[in-house]
């Protein structure tokens, strides 16, 4: 992977020679109906799959080798409940028709989570579906409804039913037990992840006595991680559930040094501001659309000495080191993570140290 011009990546690659078998946690399947919902009460013929970048549907094949086995049969048992009770899939331009997603998550265990994500509150023939789903997966712990309504083309609702079993999914990741709610952010490629992570932790050059701040936390993944060699470990994090998860995650896994915030990066500042605490290190695991200049500006207000950068798009991640060279924070090292295998795709995480005059 190449940073600048000349300059090329270390690439911390997959380990495994076989399936990758965790490479789908949280990857959210699309459901629609062939050609559209041209008849939006009788089901159609149904593709499920993903979204290439063309905006098509592309469909997932009978044995897909990215996706677990237990993927693999709830999507099966899905379409067919699909077809037999002529369920509608929901099409995007007309605002018709009702399942818009089918959504899986696999643990380490093979258990698994799924939601149906559905233009209503209710979905027809509900007993006979959760019954084909438990019947097609044994390592099934529970079925939730995500409402989403909105004419949009973001996928999880803000109102969450749970039809069967539980509303969470529990993994192990760097020897830490985490709780995963239907909407908590969690790395699709476990065992990469757990590659990325310790390199961050490296990156970050702890001593044990440092404050670090992790902006973007979620629930928590990267701010117990970096816990383990901190003084303190705050985390912050815009979205209420997942500082909930990430509360609940600290102190299931006895983590007691630890603090959550739910802000911005903004309110952050200011709260560390109002307590007369600074930084020492400063971690980012933003979304594809990287930091906004605002949170640029809260990050050299808090002037910590080291930042590390987790990023997903490498095009959002070279403007924002351009905006924090600005700021008078420079590159010291960079690795590219293969969590996405055969695909384009990689993480790359960034140290950057603050210049001193």
């Amino acid at each position: 992977m190449v940073l600048q011009t000349g300059v090329y990546l270390p690439v911390l690659l997959q380990s495994s020679n076989g399936f990758v078998q965790h490479a789908v946690q949280g990857r959210k399947a699309q459901v629609h109906t062939l050609g559209g919902v041209s008849r939006p009460h009788t089901g159609g013929n149904h593709l499920i799959g993903s979204h290439p970048a063309a905006g098509k549907i592309l469909q997932v094949g009978k044995h897909c080798l990215l996706q677990p086995l237990p993927a693999t049969r709830l999507r099966s048992a899905f379409r067919a409940w699909m077809a037999d009770c002529h369920v509608p899939a929901y099409d995007e331009k007309a605002h018709e028709g009702l399942i818009r997603h089918f959504y899986v998550r696999v643990n380490q265990k093979g258990q698994s989570l799924c939601a149906v994500i559905a233009n209503g509150k209710r979905l027809p023939q509900q007993d006979k579906l959760i019954e084909a789903l438990r019947a097609a997966e044994p390592g099934l712990v529970g079925v939730v409804l995500s409402v989403n309504q909105a004419k949009t083309n973001v996928i999880l609702g803000k109102e969450y039913h749970t039809l069967w079993g539980q509303d969470f999914l529990e993994d192990t990741l760097c020897d830490l037990n985490f709780r995963l709610s239907v909407p908590s952010f969690y790395q699709v490629n476990r065992d990469q992840a757990e590659v990325l992570y310790g390199r961050a932790l490296d990156f970050a050059q702890l001593t044990g006595t440092e404050t670090v701040l992790d902006l973007y936390c979620g629930i928590g993944t990267i701010t117990l991680v970096l816990a383990r060699r901190a003084g303190k470990a705050i985390g912050a994090e815009v979205i209420p559930a997942a500082i909930e998860d990430a509360k609940a995650n600290a102190a299931r896994n006895g983590v007691t040094n630890t603090e959550f915030l739910c802000a911005d990066a903004g309110e952050a500042a200011q709260e560390l501001a109002r307590r007369g605490l600074r930084p020492d290190v400063i971690c980012v695991d933003p979304p594809r659309k990287g930091i906004s200049p605002e949170v640029v500006d809260a990050i050299a207000q808090m002037s910590p000495t080291r930042l590390v950068y987790v990023s997903c798009d490498p095009a959002t991640l070279a403007r924002d080191v351009a905006r924090l060279r600005e700021k008078g924070y420079h590159v010291q090292q960079a690795e590219a993570a293969d969590l996405f295998p055969r695909t384009g795709h990689v993480e790359t995480i960034v140290l950057l140290q603050r210049e001193t005059l």
